[in-house]
């Protein structure tokens, strides 16, 4: 067997080395493009349902009641505003609008996601509602304006 020399090594050493990160270098390098995407949900319509009625009204009078705001959207909402309610002609004949209530600005608090809100409104009955309008339940549409508590 022959003996290989300490120059013979290093030489046979660093052309190795050279070969290795020649394979190393020769490897093939690129890079990746494309797009990725996402969608945007849809909003849903909230709904406004009596929650409590308050005390009897009579002529002159108001009374607190309850309704309940309901978020049927994948994300939280805030009620910016309730409009304004006014009642209609009952099947008693008692006037459109004997009984009122008033919008409400920025009403507290955030809604859940498929959760539910309960707000408290006033109701007055005007001073000269006639006597049709006793023993009468009365409906006032109302209107919530909503936003996504973002």
């Amino acid at each position: 067997m022959r003996r290989i020399s300490k120059r013979t090594a290093v030489v046979l050493g660093a052309a190795g080395t050279v070969l290795v990160a020649g394979v190393a270098y020769a490897a093939w390098t690129s890079t990746g493009s494309g797009t990725g995407s996402v969608a945007s949900t849809t909003s849903v319509n909230s709904t406004i349902d009596p929650a409590g009625l308050g005390d009897a009204l009579y002529p002159g009078s108001g009374t607190d009641f309850t309704v309940t705001i309901n978020n049927d959207n994948d994300y939280p909402v805030v009620v910016n505003s309730i409009s304004a309610g006014s009642s209609d002609v009952t099947l008693g004949g008692c006037a459109a609008g004997t009984v009122t209530s008033p919008a409400v600005s920025n009403p507290a608090g955030t809604i859940l996601a498929h959760g539910t809100k309960t707000y408290t409104l006033h109701a007055t009955m005007s001073a000269t509602a006639t006597n049709a309008c006793k023993s009468q339940t009365f409906t006032l549409p109302l209107t919530a304006a909503i936003s996504s508590n973002a």
